[in-house]
């Protein structure tokens, strides 16, 4: 539908208010059909180059390890387990208190709520299969979470390389939380099979709005995607009035449904992928954080970008009335847009499986 493309690029322009980096770089191409909504990215810690994938609901509970030519060499069930709205995933090494010290690990989020109903929310860990073929794994550890305050839609599950805590970031229109895994459930002291309810804590706000993926960079700080923005934001450690700093952001180019990010090359590039058959993984490069640089960068006031967004909205309304008087309606109809365009957002994946029933 016209209508809601121009709606959905609106609320884009309006939240990044940043260029995309025209040069970017596609490291492989997912050819595997059955991976048509992948939801998350987690780099191997064993097999060099390999990526581990995911659908999200409606799926399988089994992950997908797709290699450099975009081939999948294992797709590995994970046994006992229901995907019922599978959106992250990471990968870790099991912290020494952990039931898995030492081992490869990969952490499946079935955090994804888009109703904000679920009573509670899943984290399951298991270990990375040492050989690339098709196999089936128990998990060593589920975690069954709750968040303080009620029920939240999440798409970011992030693992402390340092320290292997895990954390949660919730994707919300106005900025996000990031709450953490209490360590009483991991990693728990060697325990093992489903964790009791637990309450996740709430660590910081953060700036960044509809977070779809994220992942920890080597020194601490986070990499976080929206699906039109890439931004770095300072380590859990330093939160201050309940709060984290965004230190860079950079806009990301256009992709179907960009769900998905993975760290590689030691924190200086990461790979974001996107939803949708036969989907590119882009290699990017992070946005540069000055040493010294203890404010988030400023970003345009609204009379420097009114114009150009104006004028991007103009081009893409074309000849059609309709939009022609809702691009010159001013801004009362923006905001309106704005709060459209996120619910479009929201329930994506939904729609498109309904007409996938109807076929």
């Amino acid at each position: 539908m016209r209508l809601g493309a121009v709606l959905l690029a609106l609320f884009l322009i309006v939240a990044t208010a940043v260029p995309a980096n025209a040069k970017t770089k596609t490291d492989r191409v997912i050819k595997d059909d059955r991976i048509s909504e992948s939801s998350g990215l987690a780099p191997s810690l064993l097999h060099k180059n390999v990526l581990w994938t995911h659908n999200d609901s409606g799926h399988s509970a089994q992950i997908y390890g797709v290699t450099k030519d975009g081939s999948t060499a294992a797709t590995v069930v994970v046994s006992g387990e229901e995907a019922r709205d599978w959106e992250a995933i990471t990968s870790l090494r099991g912290p020494e208190n952990s039931p898995a010290a030492g081992e490869s690990l990969i952490a499946v989020g079935d955090i994804g709520d888009n109703d904000g109903k679920h009573p509670s929310v899943r984290i399951v860990i298991l270990k990375e299969p040492q050989n690339l073929s098709d196999t089936a794994v128990s998990p060593v550890r589920v975690l069954n979470l709750t968040y303080p305050g009620g029920p939240r839609d999440a798409e970011a599950l992030l693992a402390d390389p340092r320290s292997g805590q895990l954390y949660v970031i919730s994707k919300t229109l106005f900025g996000a939380e990031l709450f953490a895994v209490p360590k009483k459930v991991w990693p728990g002291n060697q325990a093992t099979g489903e964790s009791e309810v637990t309450k996740m804590t709430k660590v910081a706000q953060l700036s960044a709005a509809l977070v779809t993926d994220g992942a920890f960079l080597p020194d601490g700080r986070m990499a976080v995607r929206g699906y039109g923005n890439l931004a770095v934001i300072a380590a859990p450690a330093t939160v201050a009035d309940g709060r984290l700093e965004t230190l860079a952001t950079k806009g990301l180019p256009d992709q179907e449904q960009g769900e998905s990010l993975a760290v590689v090359d030691d924190g200086e590039y990461v790979l974001v992928g996107s939803e949708g058959e036969n989907s590119p993984i882009l290699r990017i490069r992070l946005p540069r954080v000055a040493a010294e640089e203890v404010e988030p960068e400023p970003t345009p006031s609204a009379p420097e970008t009114a114009g150009e967004t104006a004028e991007q909205l103009r081009d893409l309304a074309g000849g059609d009335t309709r939009l022609q008087l809702i691009v010159g309606a001013g801004a009362g109809v923006v905001a309106l847009a704005v709060l459209i365009a996120a619910a479009i957002m929201l329930r994506p994946s939904r729609s498109r499986r309904r007409r996938r029933a109807r076929r």
